[in-house]
């Protein structure tokens, strides 16, 4: 009986942010263009979303893409996550479903507390080429993240991966500006 305030806490703080549309065109009109002429770069980003596998899933996610141009030349790409739980997770590395090891960045971790219950959020990025990304753009693509304590599977939509692939060509060709 203890465990179903948690489980109320826990889904409250999912539904703050929205599942990831089917639609690839959703999602590509809600990716942002955050140019900044005072450090000659750029970022695209899109929104935060819940990647989620259903009602059984164990490790529910908030994902984005995001990617910055410094001097209108890629920087990088990095598949930015937030994973909430009741203990760390100590994250520190991640591997695409075909087996390639994805560089690991550690961004923050942060403790926070509702009703009595103490949730810990792991922030990481998942460095990832343009090309891996074309590769994630053509089906659903599973990614496993491995720590200490805990590790999962979560899918990263190919609707995602397609709106964020599709926008940064439309950038690199100067219409997307």
């Amino acid at each position: 009986m203890k465990k179903l305030p948690l489980l109320i806490s826990v889904l409250l703080l999912m539904t703050c942010v929205s599942t990831i549309p089917q639609d690839s065109s959703i999602i590509s009109s809600k990716i942002t263009i955050n140019q900044d002429s005072f450090n000659n770069q750029t970022w695209i980003e899109t929104p935060l979303y819940l990647s989620r596998q259903g009602f059984t899933d164990r490790f529910p996610v908030q994902i984005k893409f995001r990617a910055l141009y410094k001097d209108d030349e890629l920087s990088f790409i990095q598949l930015y996550a937030t994973s909430t739980n009741l203990n760390w997770g100590f994250f520190h590395s991640a591997n695409g479903e075909d087996g390639t090891k994805l560089d690991f960045v550690k961004i923050d971790g942060v403790v926070s507390s509702s009703g009595g219950v103490v949730l810990t959020e792991e922030h990481f990025g998942l460095s990832i080429s343009k090309d891996y990304l074309s590769k994630m753009s053509k089906k659903d693509w599973q990614i496993k993240v491995y720590g200490k304590r805990n590790e999962g599977i979560f899918i990263v939509p190919m609707s995602l991966s397609k709106a964020f692939i599709d926008k940064l060509s439309c950038y690199d060709l100067n219409g997307c500006k």
